[in-house]
């Protein structure tokens, strides 16, 4: 069985995340991508850290989040 490309990307919504949320790894499935030379927006730990995340529905996306305090700083391609 053959879909269109026009519902197969339909199918593909992305995770809703916001920037300052907690990391949820429990509730997403976390795969490390990259880090990054930054300071955390908010406890100004030196480093970040980039995830690709999916969340239970199969949503995904890409975040990174301060291994210090775990929260999201940034929402990223």
């Amino acid at each position: 069985m053959q879909r269109s490309l026009h519902s197969l990307q339909h199918d593909l919504v992305p995770i809703t995340i916001n920037v300052g949320e907690d990391f949820k790894s429990i509730v997403w499935k976390a795969q490390y991508d990259m880090d990054f030379n930054t300071e955390c927006l908010f406890c100004f730990s030196e480093q970040i850290t980039g995830y690709r995340v999916e969340d239970e529905a199969g949503h995904s996306g890409k975040v990174a989040v301060c291994p210090h305090c775990e929260k999201v700083n940034a929402i990223y391609a």
